[in-house]
C-alpha cells in the first residue's frame, strides 16, 4: 500500500511538473516575463503540493459511479484552489477576472494532460499484464 502510494505520488509529481512547466512556458512567453531564480523551485513545490492529494485520492476505491464522479469533481476543485492559492502566494500574476479564467483553463489543461498520460500508461500496463496472463494460462492448458 505504501509502495503504491509512493509510486503514484512520483508518477503524478512528474506529470504535473511537466504540465506546469509547459503552462509556465506558454504564460511567460505570452506575457514577456522572465523566469525568476525561485520560479523553478516554486513550480516543483506546486507540483508536489498538487500531486500529494492526487495520490491520496487514488487510495479511495469508489464502487459507485456517482461517488467516483463526485470525487473526480471534488479533486478538480481542490486542484484549482490549491493552484490558485500558490499562484497568489508566489505572486506569479495579478488576480483579475481574466487571469482567474486563464488559471482555470490552465489547471483544466494540466488536469486533462495528466489524466490522459495516466490513462495511456495504465492502458499499456493492462495490455502487458493481459498478455502475460494469456501466455500463463495457455501454458497451463498445454501442460494438462
Amino acid at each position: 500500500m505504501i509502495k503504491e502510494f509512493l509510486v503514484s505520488l512520483l508518477h503524478y509529481f512528474v506529470n504535473t511538473t511537466t504540465g506546469l512547466t509547459i503552462s509556465a512556458a506558454i504564460y511567460l512567453s505570452a506575457s514577456g516575463r522572465d523566469v525568476g531564480n525561485g520560479m523553478i523551485w516554486q513550480i516543483l513545490l506546486c507540483a508536489f503540493v498538487t500531486a500529494l492529494p492526487t495520490a491520496i485520492f487514488l487510495c479511495i476505491d469508489p464502487s459507485d459511479v456517482r461517488l467516483s464522479f463526485a470525487l473526480w469533481v471534488l479533486h478538480f476543485i481542490l486542484m484549482f484552489f490549491i493552484t490558485l492559492g500558490l499562484i497568489i502566494k508566489f505572486e506569479w500574476c495579478e488576480l483579475t477576472p481574466l487571469t482567474f479564467f486563464v488559471i482555470l483553463l490552465a489547471v483544466g489543461g494540466i488536469y486533462f494532460f495528466v489524466g490522459i498520460v495516466h490513462y495511456l500508461v495504465d492502458r499499456k500496463h493492462t495490455a502487458v499484464m493481459n498478455l502475460q496472463l494469456k501466455k500463463r494460462y495457455e501454458k497451463k492448458q498445454q501442460n494438462m
